[in-house]
């Protein structure tokens, strides 16, 4: 069952095509160096030991869930039995610095007509504007300090912080162990990407407008406690205890583990990469996840409220995504792995001029394209075309 979460590049619908092509690999352990949401590891238990690295926190913590947590999410009964005290604590304290926005939000989400909805909405933004100035900061405070009348309405942020500060409570009380606390961090970003106000990331937030403000007002009515709570019920670790127990995860950039590998002793015997392919940053599209696993009350800039100190990647830009590749590329081969990759026919390596099965015949002694898989991907947004755009995705084999 793993996650079951949407996320940039994911590999889902290809992951049995990798699987195959690792299959005519060197025999052991499986690292996937741009993890993601875990689809490859996935198809490839019980079959490989796997080790997953993400440079992005929210996606380590993900995999490390996976692969090789002990326990399993606990069951949602048992989540509101412990947490549900503490977690109305909070909630009641937070509601008390916003007693006007919460009143105006409400009659907000009740609107039947644009007219309406954009009267009320002036007088609710001017009256959180108010409340903001005058609120007197305890912990637990981010979401609703940073993110409210954003991608989530006002009480929806209120409950995302009330939901951490119940978890961090429950944990230090030893009520719920660290692989609890886990899975019910991941199944709480679960959750808000299905109630956030966007196209199902968090690169834009949209405004309303007189065609979409129903769309608008239903999100905001969605509530973060019972979209938690069901979120638990379709999450699970993949493979036995004791599969997972040797498995490994990472949160590096990927020259960075290549380098560490190349010192150690114990290495992986196939390494399978899915570089970035668009010049869009990933990162644009998932700050809020990683903000979520931090809880670091970060500078934000933009109209999409980023993170300053967001990861960006040499693979999404056009004057360092070569070098990169073939760095990357030619660091695989000294570990003595063979290589699995995945990369379409329209990725930014092609338009730059590269061709990367010419890059991959440098370094290993034999390559061959496995899979031409054609099909529409999805654009996240349509920020730059359409919704889908038609793609050729190829996966190759290099042996050592």
């Amino acid at each position: 069952m793993s996650v079951n979460i949407s996320y940039m590049g994911t590999k889902r619908e290809f992951a049995p095509a990798v699987a195959d092509v690792i299959s005519n690999a060197q025999e052991g352990t499986v690292l996937d160096v741009f993890a993601g949401m875990c689809s490859v590891g996935e198809a490839l238990q019980p079959f490989r030991q796997v080790w997953a690295n993400d440079v992005q926190k929210f996606a380590f913590e993900v995999a490390t869930a996976v692969f090789t947590d002990c326990d399993f999410p606990l069951c949602r009964n048992v989540v509101s039995d412990i947490l549900f005290d503490d977690y109305q604590d909070h909630k009641n304290s937070l509601e008390m610095e916003y007693v006007l926005s919460i009143d105006l939000e409400n009659n907000l989400l009740e609107c039947g007509s644009f007219e309406k909805f954009e009267l009320l909405y002036q007088k609710f933004k001017s009256k959180l504007s108010e409340e903001k100035e005058t609120f007197s900061k305890e912990e637990f405070f981010l979401f609703t300090s940073r993110y409210a009348d954003t991608y989530f309405g006002l009480q929806q942020v209120i409950q995302i912080d009330s939901i951490l500060s119940a978890i961090r409570r429950a944990y230090l009380r030893n009520d719920i162990r660290s692989d609890h606390r886990r899975w019910l961090t991941i199944a709480l970003g679960r959750a808000m990407l299905r109630t956030a106000n966007s196209t199902g990331h968090f690169a834009q937030y949209l405004k309303p407008k007189v065609g979409s403000f129903k769309t608008f007002l239903r999100q905001r009515r969605r509530d973060l406690w019972f979209e938690w709570l069901s979120s638990l019920e379709e999450m699970a670790p993949v493979g036995t205890v004791e599969w997972r127990a040797e498995n490994r995860t990472f949160n590096m950039d990927c020259s960075d583990l290549m380098d560490d590998l190349l010192c150690s002793d114990i290495r992986p015997s196939v390494i399978y990469a899915d570089p970035p392919y668009t010049d869009d940053q990933y990162s644009r599209y998932y700050h809020i996840l990683e903000t979520l696993v931090m809880y670091d009350y970060p500078d934000i800039v933009g109209a999409g409220l980023y993170r300053t100190d967001r990861f960006r990647t040499p693979y999404s830009l056009r004057s360092r995504v070569a070098e990169s590749f073939e760095r990357l590329v030619k660091k695989i081969s000294m570990t003595g792995a063979d290589i699995v990759l995945s990369y379409p026919t329209n990725g930014l390596m092609y338009e730059v001029g590269c061709d990367p099965l010419k890059i991959m015949k440098k370094h290993f002694r034999v390559v061959e394209r496995c899979y031409a898989i054609s099909h529409d991907h999805s654009t996240f947004g349509a920020s730059k075309g359409s919704a889908k755009a038609a793609v050729t995705e190829q996966i190759f084999l290099g042996r050592a």
